[in-house]
């Protein structure tokens, strides 16, 4: 019989102390912390350094012309590839690819001479095939 007040006795305190648990008030929630983080930096900004600069749809001379760029036009650079960089036109509010040697960090003084492409030399003629010599 003592087994069972004390488990009768152990079961009015376990269920009493759930009451006072019930009452006791909880404080306030934690403040929720907003970590900010800056924004990214912006593109960096390019200049022409040419006359005249051909904006292309694609990395390479093949693509199609999409505009062209002036002398000292100020470009942001977004992306790269293999020499060319994807470019915004500020002024023009346009997005295409140009040549990255033709841009520079700082407006140029003058626009820069870009050399002219030489025509490939001419093939020699190939040789006519001399006939068999009859012996």
């Amino acid at each position: 019989m003592t087994l069972r007040r004390t488990l009768t006795g152990l079961a009015l305190c376990v269920m009493a102390l759930t009451l006072f648990m019930g009452c006791v008030e909880t404080g306030p929630p934690p403040p929720i912390v907003v970590v900010e983080t800056p924004p990214p930096p912006p593109p960096p900004l390019y200049f022409v350094n040419v006359s005249s600069l051909a904006l292309r749809d694609g990395p390479a001379t093949g693509a199609p012309q999409i505009g062209t760029l002036q002398f000292n036009d100020e470009v942001e650079l977004l992306d790269t590839s293999s020499g060319w960089g994807r470019v915004y036109d500020l002024r023009r509010n346009m997005e295409g690819w140009a040549s990255l040697r033709y841009l520079q960090a700082v407006p140029a003084d003058r626009p820069r001479s870009v050399p002219k492409r030489r025509a490939p030399a001419p093939k020699e003629p190939a040789k006519p095939a001399e006939p068999p010599k009859a012996m």
